[in-house]
């Protein structure tokens, strides 16, 4: 048996009162997961008022004894936050939690070394987030250099593959900071900050409401590393790094097999990708039998790939690579990658490969090029691949050019636009009434909340999945997928029926 401990949660939402963010909900969340207990903030102690919102999560606490309250300080608020960390020493609280930029102060100052003196009395961790600064690289080693001299370990939150590697580095060097797992998303980023810096210093986190909690789950359950090191790091280093005694849990929901949650329903890939990343991840190049064997490990019987190169590179030799890749391999399709400053190379591509059977469609993805979306260009382009009556997975240059999406969908009506990554509530309902724009929602860090919104605001026929794996690990984004609570119905379409009507294709052909 064995118990999950999730040590990033947090409840309330600011301005409007969102049952989906409500404490409720977090309780409700953690038991439809068997999670047997979290540690969680007030989000009112974040974004107003410290002393209310401590005083809501311990309250919360004394109700439920498996909610483990967090103590937000925020150093602006001098005396006040003196008095905040005085309570949370003396009632119960298990960590104290800082948000640096969120509240306008630098961690390279008096107030915190006072903060770290008062800390270091107490041995309670301190959580903050490892991206809260302005590039993600700069927060881990300096709060690691400020602290390694004060007896309280330091946990730093919400890592992803943009400062995997510098937060390596960091917990190499210093043996008091600790990594949490959310963000940790790429293909096998859990087994290699294991390998790196110690299976002992990795703590889970969902960054639940926010974030779903299978995908971080999924994550961890998928990892190329002993099952003994998952249980670790799922729950056995938080009850020891919190001190979280045994009857917290007792009668709280347990796992028997560590093993990632999966549809049942075979699944239609519409994005994924083959070549290099300049990240902290085994480099798999063009060589399509890794991905294969994780597509028949998790239920993914059909997947359409482009060219990393392509989008940041070349795009004749991406996809020229890419065709190579997947010509022995009924289970891969193309996407032929295109460039709006190189239209008459775009169209040559396209007539190039279209004639092949397994290239069903095209790729643009804006924010690897540049280019604005509002580009003449892009209309050019667009008028060329609709032409050509093939699909095309299309990325904007921002996810506030929902109305320019509409605008070209409608244009051409023929042409079926799927858009990459995911996006919030509101672009559904501006894009709602253009019937050929879809979505699809991988994502390092995403919203469930979102997923599910499409889904009741697009209807399930336009909403399709995909995993940006060689980048993403499929199994944390069938996670997502799952966290979406989709009906028997809803998963059909969404996890293949509409990628085989977009692109002619059925998923066992």
């Amino acid at each position: 048996m064995y118990r999950i401990i999730d040590i990033h949660t947090s409840f309330g939402k600011r301005v409007d009162d969102d049952h989906l963010f409500s404490a409720d909900t977090l309780s409700s969340e953690l038991d439809d997961h068997n999670v047997a207990a979290a540690l969680t903030y007030s989000a009112e102690a974040v974004d107003y008022s410290p002393k209310a919102g401590n005083a809501k999560s311990l309250s919360l606490h004394a109700r439920q004894k498996h909610l483990l309250p967090v103590a937000v300080i925020n150093l602006k608020g001098s005396p006040g936050w003196e008095n905040e960390l005085s309570k949370a020493t003396r009632k119960n609280f298990y960590a104290v939690k800082i948000f640096p930029v969120s509240h306008g102060y630098s961690i390279d100052s008096a107030s915190f070394r006072t903060l770290a003196e008062k800390l270091d009395k107490t041995h309670m961790p301190l959580m903050v987030s490892s991206i809260d600064c302005p590039t993600g690289w700069e927060l881990p080693s300096k709060i690691a250099e400020l602290t390694k001299n004060y007896s309280f370990p330091v946990v730093l939150l919400d890592t992803f593959y943009a400062n995997m590697a510098e937060v390596m580095y960091v917990l190499k060097k210093y043996r008091h900071v600790y990594a949490e797992t959310n963000g940790l998303a790429t293909i096998n980023a859990i087994g290699i900050m294991a390998e790196t810096v110690g299976y002992d210093r990795l703590l889970y986190g969902s960054a639940f409401p926010l974030r779903p909690i299978q995908k971080s789950l999924n994550q961890i359950l998928d990892a190329d590393i002993p099952e003994k090191q998952k249980a670790a790091i799922l729950g056995e280093n938080a009850v020891r790094l919190f001190g979280i005694q045994k009857q917290i849990t007792a009668d709280r929901p347990v796992w028997r097999s560590l093993k990632p949650v999966l549809f049942t329903e075979p699944v239609f890939d519409v994005h994924s990708h083959l070549g290099y990343w300049p990240l902290p991840c085994a480099d798999e190049g063009y060589d399509p039998i890794p991905m294969l064997y994780r597509m028949e490990r998790l239920g993914i019987a059909k997947s359409i790939v482009s060219s990393y190169e392509s989008m940041r590179y070349d795009i004749q030799a991406g996809n020229e690579k890419i065709i190579k890749a997947i010509t022995q391999h009924k289970k891969l399709l193309a996407y032929v990658e295109l460039d709006p400053w190189h239209i008459d190379l775009s169209c040559r591509e396209m007539d190039k490969y279209y004639k092949l059977p397994n290239v069903v469609g095209c790729e643009i993805e804006l924010t690897h090029i540049p280019c604005p979306t509002s580009h003449p260009n892009i209309l050019k382009l667009m008028r060329e691949i609709a032409k050509r009556g093939k699909p095309v997975l299309f990325m904007p240059a921002s996810q506030n050019d929902a109305a320019m999406e509409r605008e070209l969908a409608l244009k051409f009506p023929s042409l079926q636009i799927i858009h990459a990554h995911g996006a919030n509530p509101e672009w559904c309902e501006i894009v709602k009434d253009a019937p050929n724009l879809n979505i699809e929602y991988c994502y390092s860090r995403p919203s469930h909340h979102n997923l599910r919104a499409a889904i009741d605001i697009l209807g399930c026929e336009r909403v399709l999945f995909g995993s940006d794996q060689t980048l993403l690990n499929p199994a944390a984004e069938l996670g997502l997928y799952y966290d979406a609570k989709m009906s028997a119905t809803e998963r059909k379409y969404v996890l293949y029926k509409n990628a085989e009507r977009i692109f002619k294709c059925k998923i066992r052909c």
